[in-house]
């Protein structure tokens, strides 16, 4: 009985040291930050002259000591507001060419390419914003505006959006 007691006891504390190591690793420390200004909502109005996309403009920027990024393509699926699948962009990654500077501060951050961790005074900090005006029109296709005006214009209907990137 003692000797099932040490090894259920060992078992225990090998599960809480592990599981202690994962709460000082940041979960997915690679991934880009997104948003879209002036709202992170995709948007649509119906007026009599028609259906006008509201214009968004994307800003992507790198994590905290992130490398400088190439997005090279995005995809997208839109979902009801239960998780259903409603339409996709494309099984194949749509083309898009953003250079996303590295997440550093430094002294003197070169004018396009931002800093680097060789920079002079270089720390890390989350990198300044790349951004693209109206991408929204990008990012919202037709059909899926159609389908969501015949469902009776839910709400609760998102898009999930998934970007291809390098880090250089």
């Amino acid at each position: 009985m003692n000797r099932q007691a040490k090894r259920a006891a060992a078992g225990v504390m090998l599960t809480l040291a592990l599981s202690a190591c994962s709460m000082f690793t940041p979960p997915d420390a690679n991934r880009l930050l997104f948003g879209m200004t002036p709202t992170n909502e995709l948007g649509y109005e119906v007026t009599p002259q028609g259906i006008t996309v509201e214009a968004r403009t994307l800003q992507l920027s790198a994590r905290a000591g992130m490398p400088v990024t190439n997005v090279s393509g995005y995809r997208i699926e839109y979902r009801d507001n239960f998780g259903g699948l409603v339409g996709e962009t494309s099984d194949v990654p749509q083309s898009l060419n953003i250079t996303v500077p590295a997440g550093w501060q430094c002294d003197e951050p070169h004018p396009t390419m931002g800093c680097n961790a060789m920079s002079p005074g270089a720390r890390p900090a989350q990198g300044v914003p790349a951004t693209v005006a109206a991408v929204q029109n990008q990012f919202l296709n037709g059909d899926i505006i159609d389908a969501h005006i015949l469902a009776g214009s839910p709400s609760g209907w998102y898009a999930e959006i998934t970007f291809y990137y390098d880090n250089v």
